[in-house]
């Protein structure tokens, strides 16, 4: 009996149970493991994924939605990957297909890698922007801070998700709310009694990722 081809195979949602086989098909792909990552995003969002014939995942993704329950403003894609063996096959593409399609007329939004960017200009994604991802260690240069800052408390979660929805401009409360227990460090700047930021910083792998980074000014 001939395997069956992964574009073929249905597409599912995944949950926690996945968290394995995802980052399996990270590393597959050259990409940290990240389960850490992995774990939060198929928390906050809802994870889909085409399981390969020979096992484990053929591809996955996961998108998180920004804005009221049930008619978000915006939906953010991410970890779209698809296994070695089963690239340049249409695996992607058909992901892809399914999930613009299960958000119907939601804003979608997603960072493009070079290798990605052909795919998403095709199925009508536009490029608005560039990202940057810097990796360094931070040295203080013993000047004093001119905003006080201080960790986050429980206390402070309602107004970090007004101040996150001001700035970035769609209510993100899945995520925000998360951060107390997946990040290592969340801390908010205050000026006057108000707070006018929050950063966290989470670990992944052998380093640790600073965001958001969300302020009223620079």
């Amino acid at each position: 009996m001939p395997t069956p081809s992964p574009i073929a195979l249905p597409i599912r949602r995944l949950t926690l149970r996945d968290l394995t086989a995802c980052a399996d098909l990270s590393e597959d792909r050259g990409w940290p493991r990240e389960e850490h990552k992995w774990g939060f995003l198929l928390t906050a969002g809802k994870g889909y994924g085409i399981d390969a014939p020979d096992g484990g995942l053929a591809a996955a993704c996961v998108v998180t939605e920004y804005g009221p329950q049930g008619r978000p403003d915006l939906g953010a894609i991410g970890m779209v990957l698809v296994a070695e063996r089963h690239s340049r096959q249409g695996v992607g593409r058909r992901l892809m297909r399914h999930v613009v399609s299960m958000m119907g007329p939601t804003p979608l939004t997603l960072h493009a890698t070079p290798n990605g960017r052909p795919l998403y200009e095709d199925l009508g994604f536009k490029v608005i922007g560039r990202a940057e991802m810097l990796r360094g260690r931070f040295t203080p240069d013993g000047t004093e801070p001119e905003v006080a800052t201080r960790a986050a408390t429980a206390e402070d979660l309602a107004a970090l998700v007004r101040l996150d929805e001001e700035v970035f401009g769609a209510d993100r409360t899945p995520i925000i709310t998360r951060l107390p227990a997946f990040a290592d460090q969340l801390r908010v700047a205050e000026r006057n009694g108000r707070i006018t930021g929050y950063a966290a910083a989470w670990p992944n792998m052998d380093t640790h990722v600073v965001g958001p980074l969300i302020a009223l000014d620079t």
